[in-house]
């Protein structure tokens, strides 16, 4: 007997936490040697909502690189309640996160942060149990400090979060930390300031090129192109033209279908491509770009910084992953794109 799936009224706020799911189940199904969540994966089966659109119009290497920022929190978690085995984890930002299931030891407390609306979702799909809790709030409020429990130490991930503020309000989470919460460890990952570059290379979420490499170029280029042209099938009439508005390229489609779209692409120059790449992704840079993690001295001297890496550090190139996967992480730590950044306050 085929089991009912559980039907969700996913809003347009909550449509971004989907693709984290979404990435690791993929990741998870298809490179389980190299990434497990099975809760994931039981979760979009459970959904109903159409994850194979969504999955098609996000790009391999976004998908992966998801996946991969997942990996690298794992195990700063697990080497974390290691030495404290019976500490607080603290999930900003959580959305439909799964964290909990791939590193629980029995015995650590754990806390998913996110605004109410999320939340309320959160509950329904992933109820809480006797050591999880959900918190419905901002993660620039203080009030949800009151709730964790601090006696054990604490550990705090922030997946995806910061890049959607800016450097003050950055700056004033960690000082509340520091007030509220001290000797808190968190780790996030951080996007340098090039991969804000808006002069011709895609800036979203690291995805660089240059006509200098033009095998790493054209590779992500197909990869983005063949995402935006899953996702052109369920976009908003408004919203294919807004982007199509927002273009600083010379020309632009004809209409926002995509038979004028594909032409008008087929007619640009490399330079032009990425420009156009910059525009549509534009919405994505990271509003709090950071090129050393030794910066953050500088906002409060009573942060120290643990660790920080390159976000695919000790993750194999497998040959099964696709060319844009492969070069997209060889250049993204190359050109110290994006980082996993850990810190104590």
């Amino acid at each position: 007997m085929q089991q009912t799936k559980i039907k969700v009224n996913f809003s347009r706020v909550l449509g971004t936490p989907l693709v984290p799911l979404c990435a690791r189940a993929k990741i998870s199904k298809e490179y389980s040697s190299l990434f497990n969540d099975a809760k994931a994966i039981e979760l979009i089966e459970q959904i109903d909502y159409d994850f194979l659109t969504l999955e098609k119009s996000s790009g391999d290497y976004l998908l992966f690189a998801t996946a991969a920022r997942a990996m690298q929190f794992d195990n700063k978690v697990k080497a974390y309640i290691k030495e404290h085995p019976h500490a607080s984890v603290v999930n900003l930002g959580a959305g439909f996160d799964t964290g909990f299931y791939r590193v629980d030891n029995g015995a650590i407390h754990w806390y998913d942060l996110d605004l109410p609306e999320i939340i309320e979702v959160r509950k329904h799909l992933l109820p809480e149990m006797n050591r999880t809790a959900c918190i419905a709030n901002s993660f620039l409020d203080p009030g949800w400090c009151q709730a964790i429990k601090n006696e054990n130490g604490i550990f705090m991930i922030a997946g995806g979060l910061f890049r959607f503020f800016d450097e003050a309000q950055v700056r004033q989470f960690f000082s509340l930390i520091a007030d509220r919460l001290p000797g808190s460890e968190i780790v996030f990952e951080a996007e340098s300031k090039s991969s804000n570059d808006v002069d011709g290379r895609c800036g979203a979420y690291g995805a660089g090129w240059s006509d200098e490499e033009p095998e790493k170029r054209d590779a992500m280029q197909e990869d983005c192109i063949r995402a935006l042209k899953n996702g052109w099938t369920i976009l908003p009439q408004s919203l294919k033209s807004q982007m199509i508005g927002a273009l600083t390229t010379s020309t632009r489609p004809q209409s926002a279908e995509w038979d004028d779209f594909e032409t008008w692409w087929d007619q640009l120059s490399a330079q032009e491509k990425g420009e156009a790449m910059s525009d549509f992704f534009f919405g994505f840079t990271c509003k709090c770009p950071l090129e050393d993690a030794s910066e953050m001295v500088a906002w409060d001297d009573r942060i120290t910084v643990v660790d920080q890496f390159p976000l695919f550090r000790d993750i194999p190139r497998d040959p099964s992953l696709s060319m844009s996967v492969r070069q997209f992480m060889d250049y993204t730590d190359e050109k110290g794109r994006i980082k996993i950044v850990h810190v104590r306050v």
